[in-house]
């Protein structure tokens, strides 16, 4: 029934035949847990009040969720608490999931800096008997290799397959007399656009420091899976990579062609706020950003915004730095485990259609990437450059995954300081190289001691 839903109907209409289907009495135990337990929840007892916290704007996706769960599921009500995903926010959820009164049951995770540390403080649940319990067929839905685990458990399991994207102003790229790049573009092709995109009036490029600076991109793509690692557990943070990073990442600045280092980090600058008042042509951003590009009451605006491919270390490569992302998962202390996984459940089969508007595409291997697509869009067909964001949905990609997590938090710390040294001008390229290398390892080896 779902293939079905996926491919042919709206996500209206997919709802509405979904939940009259269980009303008829299909068996909910095979495809939907959490159906399960509201049919045999016909007499309501005292409603489960679960907590679940996320970083999404209630209004970008979160509250037509929880409206549409609470609605056929009395017996189990979810209160969302939203949090900002920087550094300050992830601090607040990290403090609430210790506390003892008012902590989350379900909470969302944001890329694997922020889950691996969570997962060391031992504050998420592993997930494997609730799967087992209420039949949820990872592999089959997600992709078992999708999912790290953590210590031979599973700890989390991804809502959401993000793709990054440069975003480019198609009036500005029409005025340079550019084409739309194409997959396996260079980061030299990209370097290059950015000068002819580049006027007095606007820059050619913004790259959010210090969270996506290129040397971490460079990492990523020169060493998909577990970028940071060589094969004897020491740090990659000496190779040519990282080198060829560093210089892009200065080149940017030097050249003029992007705000500056410490201007970025001082004003708080953001990457849709760039692109969208016009201060920039280009940006490094991704499908999440699509609830941005619809938002004309915050950034008025009349271009159309194309979603060109990542931009490779070698010609015709295909990693995407994104991969899967909204890493859910629950809390260790909560009371409710098995109710808060049946909303996971749910969620991650049906729920997360409700993200889509928002810009969010469903972890699911089951969509239909055209329909999907459409829906992203919406009723903003003038605002986006429907045939590109169609095109980067489409693509064959490679993501990072990251297996090992010795020090990872620390490792990312040292990248952006010793890159801002080097960017700022207070250090050479050589130097900076050695510390983040001799500084990596030495993060490491503390860590497995």
């Amino acid at each position: 029934m779902k293939k079905s839903i996926y491919s042919a109907l709206s996500l209206t209409m997919a709802f509405s035949l979904m939940l009259s289907g269980c009303a008829k009495g299909d068996n909910p135990s095979s495809s939907s847990p959490a159906a399960a337990t509201t049919a045999s929840s016909a007499v309501p007892k005292k409603a489960v009040k679960l907590k679940m916290w996320g970083g999404i704007p209630e209004e970008s996706g979160p509250k037509d969720v929880v409206t549409k769960w609470n609605s056929a599921h009395p017996d189990i009500q979810v209160e969302y608490t939203r949090y900002v995903n920087d550094d300050s926010g992830n601090t607040k959820l990290d403090t609430a999931l210790i506390s003892n009164s008012d902590a989350p049951d379900i909470f969302f995770s944001y890329g694997e800096t922020n889950y691996n540390r969570r997962a060391n403080a031992g504050v998420t649940y592993p997930l494997d008997d609730l799967i087992s319990k209420y039949k949820l067929n990872v592999d089959d839905l997600i992709g078992k290799d999708n999912v790290v685990p953590f210590k031979g458990k599973t700890h989390y399991l991804p809502a959401m397959k993000l793709l990054s994207s440069v975003m480019i102003n198609q009036t500005a790229l029409e005025k340079a007399g550019e084409k739309i790049p194409a997959q396996g573009w260079t980061w030299d092709d990209y370097m290059a656009l950015a000068e002819k995109l580049h006027t007095p009036d606007q820059k050619g490029s913004f790259i959010k420091v210090p969270d996506d600076n290129m040397v971490r991109f460079a990492i990523l793509e020169n060493k998909p899976v577990d970028s940071y690692y060589t094969a004897d557990g020491l740090s990659t943070f000496d190779s040519p990579a990282v080198k060829k990073g560093m210089e892009y990442q200065k080149a940017l600045q030097d050249k003029g062609l992007s705000v500056k280092w410490p201007e970025i980090i001082a004003n708080k600058l953001l990457p849709p706020n760039e692109l969208l008042t016009g201060k920039s042509a280009m940006i490094f951003g991704g499908t999440h950003l699509l609830r941005n590009v619809k938002d004309t009451k915050s950034f008025p605006h009349d271009f159309k915004t194309i979603f060109a491919p990542v931009p490779q270390l070698e010609k015709g490569g295909k990693v995407n730095t994104a991969g899967f992302n909204d890493f859910m998962s629950i809390n260790n202390t909560s009371s409710n485990k098995d109710e808060a996984f049946q909303f996971i459940s749910w969620y991650l089969t049906e729920g997360n259609l409700l993200m889509i508007p928002g810009g969010r595409l469903p972890s699911s291997k089951k969509i239909d990437v055209d329909k999907v697509a459409e829906l992203m869009v919406g009723d903003a067909a003038n605002l986006i450059n429907v045939d590109s964001l169609k095109s980067l949905i489409k693509g064959d990609y490679t993501f990072p995954v990251q297996t090992i997590s010795t020090a990872l938090p620390e490792m990312t710390k040292i990248i952006n300081e010793e890159t801002e040294k080097y960017v700022m001008g207070v250090q050479p390229l050589d130097k900076a190289i050695q510390n983040m290398k001799t500084r990596a390892d030495q993060a490491i080896k503390a860590e497995k001691k």
